[in-house]
């Protein structure tokens, strides 16, 4: 009977000694499990980081072109307005390039930091690099061309002022020419004419006679007001109200008629305007009662 106890003993310390032993190796592999699945994860999450990044920046690339296309078709009169649109455009893809580029250096990093050499991944985020470089040349060579566009047609916009100004310049003085020769003109075609009795033509100075002499006529100072304006391109007739007058100025015979009436008031009718007013822009005609 003792013997039984001793041989129980023995074989449950074996099997506690076994089960002892299979706790720590399932606890080791357990570990090692959750090890893994954290690495895997850990990659996972960095190669999705990288795909985006590689996207983001393959779609920076047709932004870039996008914007290329629109600055070399600018034109009319929204071309302003278009180029302020590409440099806001331009600034806003520049920003986003420095964060891929920060990203990249990050994720760079991490690879480094992970102890484990991956030659296809190192040679993607130089690619990356790269790319992103080029990018920042292309942005650079844009903004460049724009700020020479812009210049260029500040360039233009003042010569179109300039030109506009000059065009100004030369209208406002080919009116003042047309006005100063229209006024020379009806200056050159006014002429004067007077109605009045001999009495009142002398009180004017119309009308000089001398003792014994002829009468002369506008030979001194004289009452200019006392004249009344035509043109002589538009006056054809004058109408004296008297029945009888004589025209006091020497006028030629023949440019002119005296019509009316035997008892009714005459009018003088210019026949021949430019050689009537050959000899004087001035007429005197005296009334008679």
């Amino acid at each position: 009977m003792k013997k039984n106890l001793l041989m129980i003993g023995a074989l449950a310390a074996v099997v506690m000694s076994a089960c002892s032993g299979n706790d720590k190796k399932l606890a080791e592999d357990s570990a090692q499990i959750a090890d893994l699945t954290a690495q895997y994860a850990e990659a996972n999450t960095f190669n999705d980081s990288l795909l985006l990044l590689m996207g983001d920046i393959y779609t920076g690339l047709d932004s870039i072109n996008q914007q290329e296309g629109l600055l070399y078709n600018t034109g009319g009169g929204e071309g302003v307005d278009r180029r302020e649109e590409i440099r806001k455009n331009l600034a806003s893809i520049r920003g986003r390039l420095a964060a891929n580029r920060e990203l990249l250096n990050t994720l760079q990093a991490k690879a480094a930091a992970s102890g484990k050499e991956n030659s296809v991944l190192n040679k993607t985020i130089e690619q990356l690099k790269a790319r992103l470089a080029e990018q920042d040349n292309k942005i650079n060579q844009l903004t460049s061309e724009l700020e020479k566009a812009n210049g260029r047609i500040t360039e233009l916009n003042n010569q179109v002022a300039e030109g506009e100004q000059k065009l100004e310049e030369a209208n406002n003085a080919t009116e003042v020419a047309k006005a100063e020769a229209v006024a020379a003109e009806n200056e050159a075609n006014k002429v004067y004419y007077a109605i009045g009795t001999n009495k009142e033509l002398k009180n004017q100075g119309l009308l000089e006679k001398k003792f014994l002499g002829s009468t002369k006529v506008l030979q001194g100072d004289f009452n200019q007001n006392y004249f009344t304006a035509a043109d002589k391109r538009t006056l054809t007739s004058i109408p004296t109200g008297a029945k009888k007058i004589e025209i006091k100025t020497n006028m030629p015979a023949g440019s002119y008629e005296i019509v009316g009436e035997k008892d009714q008031p005459k009018t003088i009718k210019i026949t021949n305007p430019s050689q009537f007013w050959s000899r004087s822009p001035y007429l005197v005609i005296e009334v008679k009662n």
